[in-house]
């Protein structure tokens, strides 16, 4: 499984092998009273949740800076995770392009302000114009 981080605090659960679960951020994945700490360089081994339970859950991802991820509800089934309906996989690559997306826009706007400054302080700035 892996564990997708948006910038809106929001993340998603998703993939085949319920037994290993991996992140790009290190942090601790919470389900109820179960918690396990994710690295980034590894996947890290998925314990038997709920003690084999089944039902659908919240859960939280905490990263190692303190910041709080809600995650979309898991579906428990025998103490695995199981993979999130195609829909939510589809619209979670959305947000991860969106959220792309959002970053490039963001560095471009700094260039332009970086540029701006440039040719404000330029002497010959009305030639230009």
């Amino acid at each position: 499984m892996r564990l997708q981080l948006f910038n809106n605090m929001r993340g998603l659960i998703y993939g085949n092998d319920p037994k290993r679960i991996g992140c790009d951020v290190s942090g601790f994945l919470r389900i109820k009273e179960t918690e396990v700490k994710i690295s980034a360089e590894e996947d890290a081994i998925m314990p038997t949740l709920l003690h084999g339970g089944t039902g659908l859950f919240e859960a939280t991802y905490t990263d190692n800076a303190g910041r709080v991820y809600t995650l979309e509800p898991v579906t428990v089934r025998s103490g695995r995770i199981e993979a999130p309906p195609s829909v939510k996989v589809e619209l979670m690559e959305l947000r991860f392009r969106a959220d792309r997306t959002d970053e490039e826009n963001e560095a471009l706007r700094e260039k332009i302000r970086e540029l701006e400054n440039i040719f404000d302080t330029n002497s010959l700035n009305f030639l230009i114009r």
